[in-house]
């Protein structure tokens, strides 16, 4: 049963793989839902494959950290991707207005060290937890 789940997984992503080199052979445009689908399913199948991972190694907080997070992950991604419409037309304005101030500037810079800091934290959380829970 599990070499059925993990070749499935590897038909999947082999699927979805050319469904992604398929839009963007077609050029810049807007990806279609089968494409926002074989993301979906890339990252779900990414998502299991590191859970399964660190399940293989003992790691057992990575799976119970993944748990607490997923939910809270597709509920912030759905919220991000019903504002692109609005945030797109902000952007224009930015564009359409001139040079970026100072403190804008700065939040651009900021923003790749700030989600490296929270990604840090979640993995420092998982470690803390894995030690807490122990293998059992």
């Amino acid at each position: 049963m599990k070499w059925l789940i993990v070749l499935t997984a590897i038909g999947a992503a082999a699927v979805a793989l050319q469904i992604l080199i398929w839009e963007r052979r077609g050029g810049p445009r807007r990806p279609s839902s089968l494409s926002r689908y074989a993301v979906a399913v890339l990252t779900a199948i990414g998502l299991g494959g590191a859970v399964y991972a660190a399940h293989f190694f003992g790691i057992f907080s990575v799976p119970l950290v993944v748990i607490a997070f997923v939910p809270f992950g597709i509920t912030v991604r759905s919220l991000i991707l019903a504002t692109r419409p609005s945030r797109q037309r902000a952007a224009d304005a930015r564009a359409a207005a001139g040079p970026a101030s100072r403190r804008e500037r700065f939040l651009e810079m900021a923003t790749l060290p700030v989600f490296v800091v929270l990604v840090a934290a979640v993995v420092a959380m998982a470690l803390v937890v894995g030690t807490i829970v122990g293998p059992h």
